[in-house]
């Protein structure tokens, strides 16, 4: 909490955003909510229209700003940028309080798009200068900030908004609510530090043409292929957390018979689970960015979404019921419980989806054009949510309210896979860390010093079948670990050891083809800046001795003279994953998450390494080494000659 109070250069802009975004959920919500529960019509338009609709007009400005607003946030002085649109804010908020007194939902309407007009100017400043304002091990603590203060900010915009709709005179309290936030979030704009403009390769000139740079940004945005990928799946949640939003009031009241104040309550729901999956991430990253988080969020929004359809096609309202439910006697009703955990399901996996890939976009994007490429993210981000406003509207009127869960869980399910098979390798990482944090006690000493990038060789002692589990959950990057052909040709072993970057090894007299395509493998994988992990033994110790190491390891270094990191696992030999007392994992557990000792070298230079002390390092720091002298065996081509 400290990031967001005493530290003098990110709590002004945390605190600003904080404002700008309570005030537009403050009236967006209240507006949706007058909309739904005041039968508004414009025109034809009636309710289940206006409300996607009233996304859509919040959204669209974003698509035709964001491009020459990430060009001025990248030309200009992000901290006067920032001043500025804050004061633009209170005039907007005078204009919506002309709206609710004139009761013209025209003019509110056009409100909204003021408001997004102004946030679509904010977005790029905003997530522009936070690299500039914190440290890089502070990066996904100060977006889990942001977005779980943006969550909450629209938590309490969602309830006070939908609340003071309720109140008799409501037009007075909106009026002076929205006029104090927006002269609050002006003052602390005064505190935004300034910041050095990066420089980039020419001069950046700002096109108010609009659509020129529209074009030009989103081009922009798919130069790096790492950056679109990452840009289209913040899209992708935009879109779905637009279409869900756009669904519940209407699910609220057409399917479960819910008042205001369970609309308000779902609303806020779905915030509190944002903000909640977005400190869970914090937790989960360790000051590192896990992008690996990304599929198995998806997977989970999927699941949860089902789950919500699913319950609506239970729900039966008695036909004595008149009266819409308050929310004490929605949660009397059997469905209550269900949604509402569902829901919240649903948006906590969706911040462990977003808030990754935020961080991971600013760190990858250039520092020159960041604010053009959060601007360029931006305008991807409106179009998917205009298509989902679309989407919400025509499946609405086709299939059913509670029929579109299942719909958009199905869409994302399949958008998942591409996800999965973009970033397999780091969220495999994540799954075996779980694992051992699971199965095992794990403490790790040393290690300070390995690299975060460029190529690595990790030599380690080899005493069960999950070392390669302990040793992929304790180093932050991906592993791509040797493997033994007749374990990595099992069915669907080569499905699933590929996306983990394994690479299958023989021995000579069992396939030569192999073993040159290993080395090959092998020498790609390094050139591609990659770890690779060995085990020198070549397999398993039976009898719980360590084998000589064999030369296999040199000849990759004089090939390829990379860094070498030692390793020795200390605390497996016993398991049921290890030859210790029988047969693998045919024998009780010696202890309930038994602890491991994992123990790491510094990193020393190719031209150094040397097997003989490699083995001496490792042997002195496993305890189940008797013996000084490892057991001469192994065959395979890697570690001889």
């Amino acid at each position: 909490m400290e990031l967001i109070f005493k530290d003098r250069k990110f709590w002004p802009l945390f605190w600003t955003q904080f404002l700008g975004a309570l005030n537009d959920n403050f009236f967006k919500n209240a507006l949706v909510i007058l909309i739904t529960f005041r039968a508004v019509k414009i025109g034809s338009l009636d309710a289940t229209l206006l409300v996607p609709l009233a996304g859509g007009v919040f959204i669209f400005p974003f698509f035709l700003f964001s491009a020459t607003a990430g060009q001025m946030a990248d030309k200009f002085q992000k901290a006067t940028m920032i001043k500025n649109i804050k004061l633009a804010e209170i005039f907007i908020m005078a204009i919506a309080s002309f709206g609710l007194y004139l009761d013209s939902y025209i003019l509110l309407l056009s409100v909204l798009f003021l408001m997004g007009t102004q946030s679509a100017f904010f977005g790029p400043l905003k997530y522009g200068i936070i690299p500039s304002l914190v440290k890089p091990e502070k990066l996904v603590l100060a977006n889990a900030f942001v977005s779980a203060g943006t969550f909450i900010a629209i938590l309490i915009g969602t309830i006070t908004g939908g609340a003071f709709v309720d109140f008799d005179n409501y037009i007075l309290t909106l009026s002076i609510g929205l006029l104090s936030l927006a002269t609050v979030g002006y003052l602390f704009s005064f505190c935004v530090q300034k910041v050095p403009i990066p420089k980039s390769e020419g001069s950046i000139k700002v096109d108010y043409t609009f659509i020129k740079p529209t074009w030009d940004i989103l081009r922009l945005t798919m130069k790096n292929r790492e950056v679109f990928i990452t840009v289209l799946g913040i899209s992708w949640y935009w879109f779905l957390g637009a279409a869900t939003l756009s669904i519940l009031p209407l699910f609220v009241k057409n399917v479960m018979n819910g008042g205001t104040q369970v609309a308000t309550f779902f609303l806020a729901t779905f915030t509190v689970g944002m903000g909640l999956g977005a400190f869970l991430t914090e937790r989960i990253s360790q000051k590192k960015v896990e992008i690996g988080l990304v599929p198995i969020s998806a997977l989970g929004m999927s699941i949860f979404l089902a789950l919500l359809f699913y319950i609506g096609g239970t729900v039966q309202i008695p036909e004595d019921v008149i009266q819409p439910y308050t929310l004490k006697e929605f949660f009397q009703q059997p469905f209550a419980l269900g949604s509402f955990l569902s829901l919240l399901g649903m948006a906590t996996f969706g911040g462990g989806y977003i808030v990754p890939q935020m961080s991971h976009l600013q760190s990858i994007a250039r520092p020159s054009e960041l604010s053009q490429t959060i601007a360029g993210n931006n305008i991807w981000n409106a179009l998917f949510m205009v298509v989902a406003s679309v989407l919400v509207m025509i499946m609405t009127k086709t299939v059913g309210i509670t029929a579109a869960f299942l719909i958009l869980a199905l869409i994302n399910l399949i958008i998942s896979f591409p996800l999965y098979s973009f970033y397999s390798e780091k969220t495999l990482r994540l799954w075996m860390r779980f694992l051992s944090k699971v199965f095992y006690r794990v403490e790790v000493i040393g290690g300070e010093g390995i690299p975060e990038e460029g190529p690595l060789i990790i030599v380690c002692n080899h005493v069960s079948f999950v070392d390669w589990m302990i040793l992929m959950g304790a180093i932050k990057r991906p592993i791509h670990f040797v493997i033994d052909w007749n374990y990595y040709f099992l069915p669907t072993g080569p499905f699933w050891f590929r996306q983990a970057g394994l690479v299958p090894i023989a021995t000579r007299k069992e396939s030569e083809e192999v073993l040159k395509k290993a080395f090959e493998l092998i020498y790609k994988d390094l050139d591609d800046g990659s770890i690779m992990g060995l085990f020198p033994e070549g397999w398993i110790t039976r009898n719980g001795k360590m084998r000589r190491f064999q030369p296999g390891v040199s000849k990759i270094l004089k090939e390829r003279s990379v860094p070498v990191v030692y390793a020795a696992l200390d605390g497996l030999w016993g398991s049921v994953f290890s030859f210790s007392g029988g047969k693998v994992l045919l024998k009780f557990p010696r202890a309930i998450r038994p602890k491991i000792t994992l123990h790491l070298s510094s990193p020393i230079s190719g031209e150094d390494y040397n097997a003989r002390e490699a083995e001496a390092w490792i042997a002195e720091r496993v305890t189940h080494y008797k013996e000084s002298t490892p057991v001469k065996e192994a065959e395979y081509g890697l570690q001889s000659e």
